[in-house]
């Protein structure tokens, strides 16, 4: 059967398989850390003639840290500059120390989801840093090679996550282009959890189907280990946060949301409005259930 779901915010809300866990668990991490592989890898190709070690970033307050994350996330355009991708970095590290309070001044999840609209919040994958360049920059030392540094991916993977919290709660993490060429979508939906959101900035996520869609056409399948309908609803809502996939949230607000998974890596997102939908996604069915 077809099984090709994938966490296409490569791979860093996976945690790594332990001997004894299921199939399931293994076929994840696997499929995630192929697809860091491909695309991190077309990152270093497409870049190879201008790489250079990643100046150590500053120190900066929370505001200065919203502001160059926003001016990251915002969709390039002709003439505009990005920030480099250590001072990214370093707005990442700084959200992170003030996420508690940040959450509590406004609840991640309930601008992650929308607060309860119907169809829930897409949100773009912009940029991603790997767990060493993480570890280097909060040591202030140098990263151990040119790849573990930061990285704008939005233009080589379109990649998009929908977090809905309405009638349903689901998400669904998929890729729609890949080189700016679409008309396809592959990912997976997941079922999620977020307990008490108002404290706490640590979401759950077990995905569900796996699913294709090329042409118009869409295959759905069931992934491996997980149980469909209120069965693996329940069990899912019973089980131990640490024995599931993970996003840390360090900072949403309704521009960017940002992330760091169990693989140690960290994330951007920029929030998508209808326009920039039309162009580039399309409506995908969960299939089974």
């Amino acid at each position: 059967r077809l099984q090709t779901a994938m966490h296409v915010s490569l791979g860093f809300g996976t945690q790594f398989p332990r001997r004894g866990e299921p199939s399931s668990t293994r076929q994840l991490a696997g499929i995630t850390i192929c697809l860091s592989c491909l695309v991190l890898g077309a990152a270093f190709a497409f870049a190879s003639k201008c790489i250079v070690f990643a100046q150590l970033p500053l120190s900066m307050n929370a505001d200065q840290a919203i502001h160059v994350l926003r001016k990251a996330a915002a969709v390039p355009s002709e003439g505009s500059n990005r920030p480099p991708e250590s001072d990214v970095l370093a707005a990442i590290l700084a959200a992170q120390r003030e996420k508690g309070t940040l959450n509590a001044d406004s609840s991640f999840f309930k601008k992650l989801t929308g607060d309860g609209i119907e169809g829930g919040r897409r949100w773009r994958l912009v940029y991603l840093a790997t767990r060493n360049a993480v570890v280097a920059a909060r040591k202030q030392v140098a990263p151990p090679s040119p790849i573990d540094r930061g990285w704008y991916v939005d233009g080589i993977v379109t990649a998009v996550q929908r977090f809905e919290d309405s009638t349903t709660r689901i998400n669904q993490n998929g890729v729609f282009e890949l080189f700016g060429l679409g008309g396809f979508f592959f990912g997976y939906f997941a079922r999620f959890k977020w307990p008490s959101s108002e404290k706490r900035t640590t979401m759950a996520f077990q995905p569900v189907t796996n699913n294709v869609n090329f042409l118009g056409i869409n295959w759905s399948s069931p992934f491996a280990g997980s149980e469909p309908g209120p069965k693996g609803d329940a069990k899912f809502g019973s089980a131990r946060l640490q024995d599931l996939n993970m996003f840390n949230f360090l900072y949403v607000d309704d521009c960017v949301a940002v992330a760091q998974g169990a693989s140690g890596s960290v994330a951007l997102w920029s929030v998508t409005d209808p326009e920039w939908d039309s162009k580039h996604v399309f409506s995908v069915q969960a299939g089974v259930a």
